[in-house]
């Protein structure tokens, strides 16, 4: 029997190792997927986050650099000198008024205004911050207050001017050009919110020719909204370009809980105006084209040969003998410019035609039967509301007695055109259009500034002393 040969070859070779499993070979492959996995479910946001704080860093760094290269060359501060000069110019034509109310319970109200005639003492404010003023008193800058006497007022615009005894030693305003004030455009509010004299606040125009939706505006609107800041005692108070020109007079702010950094100024365009009139003649003599203006609808302005989206105003009847109609404007017609600038809407219509001269030719531009056509107006004046017509609205008031007071419908005729508004038995009227009215003489006072053939917004106290607008209306709109 042959022993085994140990010093054969083979015998030098290494021991087999073990081969892996299939089974750890695919832990494996797992394990190095679930890696990659969390490389790129944690590394490359983090290199990306690295990546972009690196970008945004260099990016403030280059424009720290490049601010403290501008302010090296002194463009920073004449930048804000901009703003001082503007302030410098307006301010002392800054003043702050303080009326008493004729009626009981004699409330105070607190606004500003602004000078814009030393000589004779003219200043500008809003009606509702002298309304029904049985003493008015003007304080320039720190000295001592003035009595003022009040010139006249424009409730459908909420302007008033009062003249205090010159000539004033102090700047008068000048008038801007509001026509020419963009989006963006740098503007100062200036006033006294709260009692505090002569504050500065500044913005940017955010939006031109604005209108207050719900009736509780002023009869003709053509505002600069602005997010220069505007707070009670600023009404009255002059916006100003960067020339320091008056471009606009601040009187409202929208919402003032909810709606921050939306104020409203009434445009210097028509402001200009209503206040030249009012030094003149003590009143705003308006004109008028004699048109029942209705808004455009998509349906209408298909139905006349437009397309759907054209801006404009609908004509539902034209007033016999008014300038319209003796230009041949009629009824059906759409109109789209006044005088060279365009309207959109019933108030951007009446807008734009109640600041025409009396007396002038102005071109009209509308369209019939989807062909558009100019015709040439002679401006007229508008025709005083007539006390008939108030009363064929269609309702009573009775006044409550003391000492709750205040005014009441005491009756509605339901074929009328107070029942059609929604006008009902025993609602509170607390105003008209912006006057608060407490009492049957401050209704017909307020009454007789409206057009009841263009609508009389009435302010109703509803549940939580919510107010709602009613527009009424003795016409309705006939279709052609």
């Amino acid at each position: 029997m042959a022993s085994p040969d140990l010093e054969s070859p083979d015998s030098n070779l290494p021991p087999p190792r073990p081969t892996t499993p299939p089974v750890r070979r695919g832990f494996l492959r797992i394990l190095a997927v679930l890696m990659v996995i969390t490389a790129l479910a944690y590394g490359v946001p983090y290199m990306i986050d690295r990546v972009g704080y690196a970008y945004e860093a260099g990016r403030s760094r280059a424009a720290s650099e490049a601010l403290a290269k501008l302010d090296d060359a002194g463009v920073l501060n004449r930048v804000s000198s901009l703003f001082r000069m503007a302030t410098k110019v307006i301010t002392p034509a800054v003043v702050n008024i303080r009326s008493v109310s004729a009626v009981p319970p004699k409330n105070i109200e607190l606004g500003s205004g602004v000078v814009i005639d030393r000589v004779n003492g003219y200043i500008v404010t809003n009606e509702h911050v002298v309304h029904n003023a049985e003493q008015i008193l003007v304080r320039l800058g720190q000295s001592a207050s003035l009595e003022g006497t009040l010139v006249g007022i424009d409730e459908a615009t909420d302007l008033a001017v009062i003249k205090v005894k010159g000539p004033l030693g102090i700047q008068q305003a000048e008038w801007g050009d509001s026509a020419k004030m963009e989006v963006g455009d740098w503007v100062l509010a200036i006033g006294n919110p709260f009692t505090l004299d002569r504050t500065v606040t500044a913005g940017i125009v955010s939006a031109t020719g604005r209108t207050l939706v719900g009736g509780a505006g002023a009869y003709y609107e053509d505002y600069l909204q602005t997010d220069a800041a505007i707070n009670p005692g600023n009404s009255g108070g002059p916006l100003i370009n960067l020339q320091g020109q008056v471009v606009g007079i601040n009187t409202a702010i929208i919402n003032p809980r909810e709606g921050q950094g939306i104020g409203l100024a009434i445009s210097s365009e028509i402001a200009q105006k209503v206040v030249k009139q009012i030094i003149k003649n003590g009143k705003v003599i308006r004109a008028y084209l004699g048109v029942i203006p209705e808004p455009l609808s998509p349906a209408l302005a298909k139905d006349s040969g437009l397309a759907d989206d054209q801006e404009g105003v609908f004509v539902g009847a034209v007033r016999a003998g008014s300038p319209a109609a003796k230009a041949g404007i009629e009824a059906g017609d759409i109109v789209v410019e006044v005088d060279g600038k365009v309207v959109t809407d019933p108030k951007s219509l009446r807008t734009r035609t109640f600041i025409l001269p009396i007396g002038s030719t102005v071109p009209v531009g509308y369209y019939r039967n989807g062909k558009k056509q100019t015709a040439q107006v002679m401006i007229a004046a508008m025709p005083e509301p007539v006390a008939a017509a108030r009363r064929s609205l269609g309702f009573q008031i009775t006044e409550a007695p003391a000492p709750a007071g205040g005014l009441y419908v005491s009756e509605v005729d339901p074929e009328s055109p107070a029942a059609e508004a929604g006008l009902q038995r025993g609602m509170r009227i607390i105003s008209v259009g912006r006057a608060t009215v407490r009492n049957r003489a401050e209704f017909e006072a307020a009454m007789i500034r409206f057009d009841p053939i263009q609508g009389i917004p009435l302010g109703i106290l509803g549940e939580g002393n919510r107010v709602q607008f009613l527009t009424l209306s003795t016409t309705g709109i006939p279709r052609p």
